[in-house]
């Protein structure tokens, strides 16, 4: 009795020893030349596909010297010629081909022409940024601009939230010329991806120019034209009404509002450029439309630490007494993601 429970102790090892050791296997990248690459694959993207092994950190080998890709975790695939499907790699297929496996399904492919592959969205995922840019000017004129700025993303499956506060502070000559504080949120609801209606309030003010409070609720329709770990582009188009305080005099009317978000990495993940924007047409009241846009490039330095250069611009056809019809701002800065 003693010998079976010792043979059956011995079998339950080697079993766990086998699946830990299968774990521990995790992806292979097979190259032409017969080198074999173990660890996690993260991604491919501009023809190369990024691993991470045990020993080293993350780093990218070109996707023409790999032979093929040997892996039983599901991969979030998109080919150039726009297909996207969920898959596994088990290994080599016909002639110098890929083998891909979709659910029972198997089909040779050339890894050349995966345009983007990504690991799977996660069912909760967030994302924060906190920036800090100025520019300073001295000579004939002294001019400071200094804007603090913070966003966070929350992704959760079908629902997606997004938050940004913004603090910007101008001075001419000592004297203050712009105090605006803006704080908006967006709820966007993916009934029928890439589709989603879209629910957004945003509130503003800037007591230098006698802007009290602006205040704008809308809800309408969006779509995502790509949202990848890589790229992301989203737009959406609503209706909904705002409430302006000018001067102490309170104002009220329906409002047509367009939104777009664009980010992208390029240069691995070390580049990312962006850039946002939203457009206010008043469909009664005062006859003013207000542009507002974001545009810029950050610089990881570390993991948390980046470097970031933004312009912002701002227009309104019928701006309030006090202010002029456009504001430029070139900032540089640094910011920390989370």
């Amino acid at each position: 009795m003693r010998e079976t429970t010792k043979h059956i102790g011995n079998i339950l090892l080697a079993a766990v020893g086998l699946v830990a050791a299968h774990s521990a296997a995790g992806d292979v990248l097979v190259l032409k030349n017969g080198d074999r690459i173990t660890g996690t694959i993260k991604q491919i993207w501009d023809d190369e596909v990024a691993i991470e092994p045990e020993y080293a950190d993350e780093f990218t080998v070109d996707l023409e010297v790999v032979e093929y890709i040997e892996s039983e975790r599901d991969f979030e695939l998109e080919f150039y010629d726009g297909r996207k499907v969920l898959a596994k790699f088990p290994g080599a297929g016909d002639g110098e081909q890929q083998l891909m496996a979709i659910d029972d399904q198997q089909e040779s492919i050339a890894l050349a022409d995966i345009l983007e592959l990504d690991e799977p969205a996660k069912d909760f995922d967030w994302e924060s940024h906190i920036d800090f840019s100025a520019t300073l000017n001295s000579g004939n004129t002294d001019s400071k601009t200094t804007q603090l700025r913070a966003d966070s993303e929350i992704e959760i499956p079908n629902h997606r939230h997004y938050m940004q506060f913004t603090s910007s502070r101008e001075e001419l000559d000592s004297v203050t010329t712009q105090d605006r504080n803006l704080l908006s949120y967006n709820y966007n609801w993916i009934f029928n991806d890439p589709w989603f209606f879209a629910a957004k309030a945003s509130y503003e003010r800037d007591p230098i120019i006698e802007l009290d409070s602006r205040v704008i609720v809308s809800g309408g329709l969006g779509r995502d034209i790509f949202n990848t770990p890589r790229r992301f582009l989203s737009m959406q188009l609503g209706l909904g009404a705002q409430s302006e305080k000018i001067g102490g005099v309170q104002d009220e009317n329906s409002v047509v509002v367009w939104s777009l978000r664009y980010r992208q990495d390029v240069l691995s993940d070390d580049l990312e450029i962006f850039h946002n924007h939203s457009i206010v047409e008043n469909l009664e009241g005062r006859d003013n439309t207000s542009f507002k846009t974001s545009t810029g490039l950050r610089y990881a330095i570390t993991d948390l630490l980046y470097a970031n250069v933004t312009l912002n611009y701002d227009y309104e056809t019928d701006p309030v007494d006090l202010a002029t019809n456009e504001d430029i701002a070139f900032l540089v800065g640094l910011g920390a993601e989370f």
